[in-house]
């Protein structure tokens, strides 16, 4: 029955399926971990989730993308992802965006958000999510992989206090190669492929499982490991 979807969430002490369910999530990227953030988003029952990714779906994403289909071969990502997704669950509300999120991702639609999960590989585009989510004020997790690790970042740009952001983190040399690969705009895009780690389906796995379990930490939806939660207040 469509009411008993949640049922088993919402017998978790300490997991607030009716805070899961008022999130609205910023997800940029829709390749390997964007697939599986996604389709964790998804069966959790997100209220609302934008995705955001300017590249077409190509052969070899297909063995590290839970959500893509040979069908979907030269297609827009995010708009594939999207449309298997919302079969998952129909109830959550999915909104792809095709295009550079230097042109696609604004001020107002981070600002909206409770979270935005960064699923990139490129400096240029975690600089950018970095730079709107300290103006707006809305926490962000930065993922990364590579052929052997997983790792996420948590910048609570929603907190009070001042923190280092993502840029804080950066040696110079980061800004030097991105100056490289932009002094000829024709060879950007080749440049950033042949800087691509190879990776397989269950780094992405682990790193958004990390990512996803951080944000409902964060926005107070799983309070399982909090202090209050253990002293039962």
């Amino acid at each position: 029955m469509p009411d008993q979807r949640y049922l088993r969430h919402e017998q978790i002490e300490g997991f607030s399926q009716q805070c899961i369910t008022g999130l609205n999530v910023l997800v940029v990227g829709a390749g390997a971990i964007g697939n599986e953030v996604v389709k964790n988003l998804t069966l959790l029952g997100v209220g609302k989730l934008s995705l955001y990714d300017l590249d077409r779906v190509e052969i070899h994403n297909l063995t590290r993308s839970v959500l893509l289909r040979e069908s979907d071969i030269g297609q827009n990502k995010a708009a594939s992802v999207a449309a298997r997704a919302n079969e998952l669950d129909p109830a959550v509300e999915i909104g792809a965006i095709a295009g550079d999120i230097h042109d696609t991702l604004d001020l107002a639609s981070v600002r909206a958000a409770d979270i935005v999960i960064g699923c990139t590989d490129n400096f240029e585009a975690r600089i950018r999510i970095n730079q709107l989510c300290l103006l707006a004020g809305t926490p962000w997790i930065n993922t990364a992989i590579d052929a052997r690790f997983a790792s996420i970042e948590l910048y609570p740009f929603d907190l009070p206090q001042a923190m280092a952001c993502y840029e804080c983190t950066l040696p110079q040399s980061v800004y030097q190669k991105i100056s490289e690969r932009q002094s000829c705009g024709g060879l950007h895009r080749a440049a950033i492929a042949q800087q691509v780690m190879p990776t397989t389906t269950i780094g992405a796995s682990i790193a958004a499982a990390l990512a996803c379990n951080e944000a409902l930490k964060h926005c107070q939806c799983d309070r399982r490991m909090s202090t209050e939660a253990n002293t039962g207040v």
